[in-house]
């Protein structure tokens, strides 16, 4: 892997585990640079930085090292549940697709079972997409894995200790029976009713060790959908008013009373802003917020990562 970063890419810092490592937790080094020089052994797949490494940003790295690093006495995952929630055009899906790697390869789980979801095939195939370009940038995962574009699966080869990655339908009732290892959601806030996110996480992963359910989203605009459920537990976590040591909170974006107009809080709400993002794009989407009540909902849902209704007024 090239050491070298770009000149001014920022790295993260003087690690320190989150709030939320249980006192009978503790924080694995060796586990989490591990996960890390995996991550970022990989190639970037897409626009300006196709074939460079991909070195993680210090708020993906944070979340890599805090979720494969923190582990109990067994050596087990602390967390088996990460709720991410950050505009678009942040990396979520990059870091989603390397984390569904990870938990193929590298993750000593026999016959590993990673699954995509999302609201619909189409949406999941997304992150999928992304992880196969990995994957063929690889030649040591190529080595190892066989891809299947017919069923949108990559699966370890004989001689391995066996596993697969492979996208989901949406269709419920073919999903009972799974043993799932890894599960990435992306784009919960579109998920339309609850029954398929309940039949993927509710049992599917007891079997397993350390399974990791690992969700992916923006902001929404509805309060009734299993999304803003998630969003609002893992915010009363955040706040201190909830206790779940399996679940790992991570929500980028605006409070109700700031400013929205202001530049440095476009900065709050995107981590990656500067590095993905060009904040000229974030300008022109702005003005754009301003001529009319249905841009303004739009800018604030997926720039800065609010939850609104369509009839919104800020």
């Amino acid at each position: 892997m090239a050491k070298t970063r770009p000149r001014g890419y920022p790295k993260l810092r003087n690690y320190k585990p989150t709030r939320f490592m249980l006192k009978t937790s503790h924080y694995d080094k060796e586990k989490a640079d591990f996960a890390v020089d995996f991550i970022e052994s990989l190639k970037h797949t897409k626009g300006k930085w196709e074939g460079k490494p991909f070195y993680l940003l210090p708020w993906q790295e944070q979340i890599i090292r805090d979720v494969f690093g923190i582990v109990d006495k067994d050596g087990n995952r602390q967390f088996r549940q990460a709720y991410v929630e950050i505009p678009k055009k942040n990396g979520k899906s990059e870091l989603a697709a390397a984390v569904a790697l990870f938990l193929l390869f590298f993750d000593d789980e026999p016959s590993a079972e990673v699954y995509g979801a999302a609201s619909d095939t189409k949406q999941a195939s997304i992150v999928f997409e992304v992880a196969t370009d990995m994957v063929k940038k690889s030649t040591a995962l190529m080595k190892r894995s066989d891809i299947y574009a017919s069923t949108k699966s990559i699966e370890l080869k004989m001689g391995t200790s066996g596993g697969k990655y492979q996208v989901l339908s949406a269709d419920v009732g073919t999903k009972h029976g799974l043993n799932i290892s890894g599960l990435i959601f992306d784009e919960l806030h579109a998920q339309k009713n609850r029954k398929f996110f309940d039949v993927l996480t509710k049992g599917s992963g007891d079997a397993r060790e350390q399974p990791l359910f690992f969700y992916i989203t923006t902001a929404g605009d509805s309060t009734e959908s299993i999304c803003y459920e998630l969003h609002q537990k893992a915010k009363a976590i955040i706040d201190g008013k909830k206790i779940d040591p399996t679940f790992y909170p991570v929500i980028y974006g605006l409070e109700l009373d700031d400013d929205w107009h202001k530049e440095e809080n476009w900065f709050k709400a995107n981590p990656s802003l500067g590095q993905t993002i060009k904040l000229d794009n974030i300008r022109e989407a702005y003005q754009e917020a301003l001529t009319n009540l249905a841009e303004e909902n739009i800018f604030r849902q997926l720039r800065l990562n609010t939850w609104v209704s369509g009839n919104t007024r800020w």
